[in-house]
């Protein structure tokens, strides 16, 4: 009965289990030692009661666009850089390669290699299961990847939140080592330094979520990166397997960073939505063979509360709406039929 009970959980189950669990053993479950040496402190959210770090002691708040009131970089970016979508893989790739990853090339988004899956989700499934499993030896330890992924769970959200994609890249930042080899506390000073120096993202502006995963019979403790509402990327640290008896350690350890590439250009241009710094010129040819013309001043108001809207985060959507609708002055329906 009992393995019954286990193999009936959810993704969702373990993973908030196990959430729970990593934020009450923190010192064991997250690169606490490197945290503190940049100067993080670690608070409790007021508003999601979830714990987060950052360089403000005073800071009470986590940056989620849901605790914060919206996105706060829509026209104000927090970074002086400007990265085009194209030119942020060569600036990933080139960052990584300095501190000795092996840049890879996408594999194909039908995931052929695997019978779980018809296709590529994210950057870590080129290298699952046999990688992982460690039947296959990776092509390095240490490897960047922009992996083009398929989600369909996302369609309810895509061309609402403003950030969501059915086809998206995934710049992947990945380790595959022995537990003996395995230091989270390097991979977390290694993506910290990409987002602050290699994005421009000043210290002060970034927040630090401690949070959980749970995929494929693996789990582990994670790390989601925050500035202004939006997160950036996702540091996974996935050590578990998946077991009737609890978590048992893998015999290979891995890091499983992934970041869409898009965030990285829109966050630094502070567009609207992510849509206009992937697809700039097919955004204005559709207009010009639609003849649609947006309401800007309605959108310009709807923008900074759009990452409300996602269906993976909230319960009632249409009460969500409705806020938003009274926050911003315009009657629900006009607002809807716009976006």
């Amino acid at each position: 009965m009992d393995a019954l009970i286990v193999s009936m959980k959810s993704d969702k189950q373990v993973k908030e289990e196990f959430r729970k669990r990593a934020s009450a053993e923190y010192k064991k479950y997250y690169p606490v030692k490197t945290l503190e040496k940049n100067d993080f402190v670690r608070s409790k959210c007021e508003k999601c009661g979830n714990f987060f770090w950052s360089a403000d002691p005073q800071r009470r708040v986590c940056g989620d666009a849901a605790c914060i009131g919206g996105y706060k970089f829509i026209g104000d970016s927090p970074t002086k850089k400007k990265l085009g979508y194209i030119e942020t893989w060569g600036e990933f790739s080139s960052f990584f390669k300095r501190k000795k990853y092996k840049a890879l090339k996408r594999y194909p988004v039908v995931a052929r290699w695997r019978e779980d899956v018809y296709w590529t989700g994210a950057s870590v499934y080129p290298f699952q299961p046999y990688v992982v499993s460690g039947e296959i030896k990776p092509p390095s330890n240490a490897v960047v990847i922009p992996q083009l992924s398929m989600r369909f769970n996302d369609i309810d959200n895509v061309g609402i939140t403003g950030s969501h994609y059915v086809c998206f890249d995934m710049l992947g930042q990945l380790h595959f080592e022995k537990k003996k080899d395995y230091d989270f506390e390097k991979y977390w000073q290694e993506y910290f330094d990409w987002i602050n120096k290699g994005m421009g993202i000043p210290q002060e502006e970034i927040i630090v979520h401690e949070d959980a995963w749970a995929g494929g019979g693996n789990l582990g403790s994670s790390m989601e990166f925050f500035t202004r509402g939006m997160e950036i990327g996702n540091q996974v640290y996935m050590q578990f397997e998946e077991t009737e008896k609890g978590p048992k350690e893998l015999d290979i350890k891995v890091l499983d960073m992934g970041e869409g590439q898009e965030r990285v250009s829109w966050l630094t241009s502070g567009n609207p939505t992510s849509y206009e710094t992937t697809f700039p010129t097919v955004i204005e040819f559709l207009k010009l063979k639609t003849g649609f013309k947006p309401d800007k001043k309605i959108l310009e108001k709807f923008y900074p509360y759009a990452g409300l809207l996602n269906l993976d985060e909230i319960d009632d959507v249409e009460k969500v709406w409705k806020k938003i609708s009274k926050e911003i002055g315009i009657d629900e329906k006009t607002l809807k039929d716009n976006v």
